[in-house]
């Protein structure tokens, strides 16, 4: 299946990312790398008629931040902690009674192992998904997600002499200093990727009543 790929530049720009020539160069290089290389083979799949509250202890057992949901024997959507915070937690449901079926997004939106990150990137916006399951022989491998995939490029783009000092390495979007590229890595996923995604969905949650302001907004879970 062909997928019709923006501009890299307007991709990540989408993203909240500011970028610069040189950046978007190195970050493009990176973009050519299929998803294989960087999805999570971490699959937890639940029923659809288990309680939110035992899927949050699943979750937490197996160290992931989403399931998926299987209706008999085929997979049919995916629930994530934005799921659980904005579906049951904002709403006052009650997760001992509330089912995965009934919170999942559905359908999923899945991709091939062999694609190329930017393109994978490209399916994320034309979908407005943070996630896709990784397919292969359409059977499903993997987990990739919007955070990942950007971190990772940004990750692989950083190793400029300009953005290094001595013992220290500067973020290239805000100019903070960072003592190595996991911090810096860490820095980027939550400031200027998950942030910047977490405050859309409070302001969206806002604007239909869910919550009310001023709220503060937590670490991207």
């Amino acid at each position: 299946m062909m997928y019709k790929v923006k501009p890299l530049s307007r991709l990540i720009i989408g993203l909240g990312l500011k970028i610069n020539a040189r950046f978007t160069e190195a970050m493009t290089e990176s973009a050519r790398q299929t998803i294989s290389d960087f999805m999570d083979p971490s699959l937890v799949i639940q029923k659809s008629d288990q309680i939110v509250s035992e899927a949050v202890g699943r979750m937490a057992q197996y160290e992931v931040d989403s399931l998926l949901v299987s209706v008999g024997n085929e997979v049919k959507g995916i629930v994530t902690y934005r799921d659980i915070l904005f579906k049951v937690v904002s709403k006052g449901k009650d997760p001992t009674k509330t089912t995965l079926g009934e919170i999942m997004s559905t359908p999923l939106i899945t991709i091939s192992r062999d694609v190329k990150i930017m393109d994978a990137i490209s399916l994320m916006s034309k979908n407005s998904v943070r996630r896709l399951v990784v397919l292969d022989n359409n059977l499903p491998i993997g987990l990739v997600s919007q955070k990942m995939l950007a971190g990772n490029i940004a990750r692989q783009a950083i190793p400029l002499p300009e953005l290094e000092m001595p013992n220290k390495i500067r973020c290239p979007y805000c100019s903070s200093i960072f003592d190595d590229k996991p911090a810096l890595s860490s820095h980027i996923d939550d400031i200027h990727i998950g942030r910047g995604l977490f405050e859309g969905n409070m302001a969206r949650a806002q604007e239909l009543g869910s919550i009310s302001p001023p709220y503060d907004s937590p670490k991207t879970i």
